[in-house]
């Protein structure tokens, strides 16, 4: 079964120990989206169907930890957080 675009983005790019090689998120967005366009190009539709089918902070997180996030979010909500991430890969594969 493959993985989605959030999965792999959050598990992969955003695990600790991956984590410690970019400057930030959206450096971490940006290796993503060039290193696999394809796939990157999916993750705004992901993360708005996420954002539509998890409605609390609480579910949205957990859904995060499944998938191996590995950072904070610097004080935003996961909601304001993933929405920056969509705006950033959207940016980063026009």
């Amino acid at each position: 079964m493959s993985r989605s675009a959030l999965s792999t983005f959050v598990g992969v790019y955003l695990d600790e120990d991956i984590f410690e090689n970019y400057a930030n998120e959206f450096e971490a967005v940006d290796d993503f989206a060039g290193k696999n366009p394809e796939l990157a190009s999916k993750l705004p539709a992901e993360i708005l169907s996420v954002l539509g089918t998890h409605d609390d902070e609480a579910s949205l997180e957990a859904l995060l930890q499944e998938f191996g996030i590995g950072i904070d979010t610097d004080g935003l909500t996961y909601r304001e957080w993933l929405t920056q991430i969509a705006d950033r890969v959207r940016a980063a594969t026009v």
